[in-house]
């Protein structure tokens, strides 16, 4: 039994670490539900077997699973890592070569994309659990939320109302705040579908594209190569409204269309900074003003 819950607790950890922004070793002791010692021997035993585990930040430092671009360019089959590993079994153990030819073999094989695999599973089933929660109108407890906002973990009691267009985000009514919110389902650790229904189901909560609820303002934004292919891509809904202007202009795309809250926007254009220029409204210029503010001081 115990074998079976260290190797639970060390695909969980996998895919934990697959997930940024990274975790720090408390938040990764909550989740796995287990001790700080535990959970970092659970780090050291993925280094072990070649996983990189990085960190950012210092106080405290926050882990994630460190992956080279260049990895997908020289995969090795789970056939070939083992064959090349017995024979690397036949070198002598003192070779100090060793280490690090293993950590490529791991690094450049199918097993560290099995990472995404657990990943996708596991926000499968978060989403398999609130679709029938919204089904039947019941609620349900977001098992050990993250929150970014507030740096903490917790659970969460909601009324799911529906899902963005790609299944990220979820908009729930949260009875303890008496507010609709949102909440991203790879953030939710697990689903706890309840049999009380809900209190206050929704006639229609309309979202904007970035899965924010509110009253409806139009925006206007020339963007890169680079951030228009990421909007069409981690954003599908907003793809109607983008337009290709000129080739030669670095900001050669345009976006123009109506958003309920500058917080979903917001966030996608302080996290391209050089790649976004906002054309209006004011009222959105100083939002993005007030955040850039907030982080500096």
């Amino acid at each position: 039994m115990a074998a079976q819950q260290n190797l639970t607790r060390t695909l969980k950890l996998i895919r934990l670490l697959k997930q940024r922004p990274g975790k720090t070793l408390s938040q990764l002791a909550q989740l796995l539900e287990c001790s700080h010692r535990h959970a970092r021997r659970f780090m050291e035993s993925l280094e072990e077997a070649g996983f990189i585990i990085d960190s950012e930040g210092k106080r405290p430092p926050r882990f994630y699973l460190y992956e080279d671009e260049r990895r997908q360019q020289a995969d090795f089959t789970e056939e070939e890592a083992q064959l090349l590993q017995e024979a690397l079994s036949s070198i002598s153990g003192i070779n100090p070569l060793l280490a690090p030819l293993r950590q490529k073999i791991y690094q450049h094989s199918t097993l560290l994309p099995l990472a995404n695999g657990l990943i996708d599973q596991h926000q499968s089933q978060v989403v398999a659990r609130l679709a029938e929660a919204i089904r039947d109108r019941r609620q349900v407890w977001l098992l050990r939320y993250h929150s970014i906002n507030s740096n903490s973990i917790s659970d969460r009691l909601v009324e799911p109302y529906s899902f963005s267009e790609n299944y990220t985000i979820l908009t729930a009514y949260e009875p303890e705040s008496e507010t609709t919110k949102t909440f991203k389902t790879q953030r939710i650790e697990d689903v706890s579908l309840l049999d009380s229904p809900q209190e206050n189901p929704p006639s229609e909560v309309l979202t904007d594209p970035f899965g924010w609820p509110g009253e409806q303002k139009e925006v206007s934004l020339r963007l890169t190569y680079q951030a228009y292919h990421l909007l069409r891509e981690e954003y599908p809904a907003t793809r109607p409204e983008l337009t290709h202007i000129a080739d030669d202009a670095p900001f050669s795309y345009t976006y123009t269309g109506d958003v309920r809250s500058w917080i979903g926007l917001g966030r996608f254009v302080l996290g391209l900074p050089g790649e976004i220029k906002v054309d209006g409204p004011e009222e959105f210029r100083e939002y993005l003003r007030g955040r850039v503010g907030d982080y500096i001081l």
